[in-house]
């Protein structure tokens, strides 16, 4: 449990990180690539979040191909006494930690849920309409202010009471602006939004992200609905989003047509609107951006690792210096002979030598069995560590010499 835990701390981490990394650079560059790339393909870019993690997961579950056999050069490594006694005396602050993502988690899965259950009491009491314009189910609700697309499975759009009060036109164009949400998959998109934040939830870089998906999703969704309008029809456009935005709530499982917080910017969207790049040309970007992550990955996850080694350790356990040693202010050493499995773990651990002999076996052994090393095609047979157990870390200013009997 414990080795687990520590495994998903290191692989946030390292996806804090890299998922910062990319989303900082959406957001700094976010006026240029709208205004070279358009609405459209510039709400597109976001896959590369999801595209990113995906990447990930392949770097941790694919096998090592190029793996080779595992150098006969020792790998060294010292074990302080020092950490031992200073972790008896401080806090565990990665369990603590845990627990605090852990809960952070279940917050944001609360909070999805009471939407849930307040979306289905909407849809339940809603009564049904008819529209000539609507291809889906349409209904009208007189505690929704401003018009909105709920349902994945089953889309529904919901509609003020006062809609009919609209021009033709008018309705028309809002009515296709939550269709192309539902043509476009939108709601599974925010779905699967939402679950990228509520693992990152503590990163408030992925709340800025979050937010400046959804409104490039609306910006979007505007670009398709009034690239056919005339410049009368755009003003009257822009009147109707005015008056919806009064009022509309921002949800985690409907569209919101009214969004007040860039209202300023989809209008003047209107008048500067821009073709933007071939679709072609965004998916190569898409696909540039997946590919930087997964070299990211890569990068990252052999940042860790022991040079002289072909095939790298990923999660490394600190033996516990044995108290008797410390008392006696013992130092030693332990060289281990051991095999890695083609999934990373260690098998077949031995005690090739040790000083003083048997003191440090059974911690080195224990430690080095929990060990994880990089997936590889067909493992690694005879791999040797030495662990040095130090009381103190030597001064960085003497040169040391290491002496063997050979």
């Amino acid at each position: 449990m414990a080795k687990g835990k520590q495994v998903m701390m290191l692989w946030m981490a390292q996806q804090t990180i890299l998922l910062s990394l990319i989303c900082v650079g959406l957001l700094i560059c976010h006026k240029p690539l709208q205004k070279y790339l358009g609405s459209h393909q510039t709400y597109h870019l976001w896959l590369a979040v999801p595209i990113l993690l995906l990447s990930s997961i392949i770097v941790a579950a694919m096998p090592n191909l190029f793996a080779a056999v595992q150098s006969e050069q020792i790998a060294y490594y010292s074990v302080l006494a020092s950490k031992v006694i200073q972790a008896k005396n401080t806090t565990n602050y990665g369990l603590f930690a845990s627990y605090v993502w852990l809960g952070g988690i279940a917050i944001m899965l609360i909070m999805f849920a009471l939407q849930l259950v307040s979306i289905k009491a909407l849809a339940r009491s809603a009564t049904k309409v008819s529209n000539p314009f609507s291809r889906l189910a349409t209904y009208a609700h007189p505690k929704v202010q401003s018009p909105m697309l709920i349902g994945i499975v089953n889309p529904k759009i919901i509609l003020p009471v006062n809609f009919n009060q609209l021009n033709a036109q008018e309705q028309q164009a809002i009515i296709n602006h939550e269709q192309y949400h539902h043509s476009r998959g939108d709601l599974l998109c925010n779905l699967l939004a939402y679950g990228v934040l509520s693992l990152f939830w503590f990163n408030p870089i992925s709340w800025l992200a979050y937010q400046r998906y959804r409104d490039d999703q609306e910006l979007a969704c505007d670009a398709f609905v009034t690239q056919s309008l005339n410049q009368q029809q755009k003003i009257n456009y822009s009147q109707v989003l005015l008056a919806y935005s009064q009022q509309a709530q921002h949800g985690l499982l409907h569209t919101h047509y009214g969004n007040k917080n860039i209202l300023k910017e989809r209008i003047m969207q209107m008048k500067t609107q821009q073709k933007g790049l071939s679709r072609l040309a965004v998916f190569g970007l898409i696909m540039l951006l997946g590919t930087i992550g997964l070299l990211l990955n890569q990068q990252v996850q052999a940042g860790t690792a022991d040079k002289a080694a072909t095939v790298y350790p990923t999660m490394r356990i600190e033996p516990k210096y044995p108290a008797a040693a410390i008392d006696a202010n013992q130092n030693g050493f332990v060289q281990l002979k051991f095999d890695i499995t083609p999934s990373g773990t260690v098998d077949n651990v031995s005690v090739i030598k040790s000083s003083p002999k048997g003191l440090f076996d059974q911690a080195a052994i224990s430690a080095l069995k929990q060990w994880q090393y990089q997936s590889s095609a067909k493992g690694v047979t005879g791999s040797k560590v030495q662990l040095d157990f130090e009381i103190e870390a030597p001064s960085t200013d003497v040169e040391r010499i290491k002496v063997t009997s050979k």
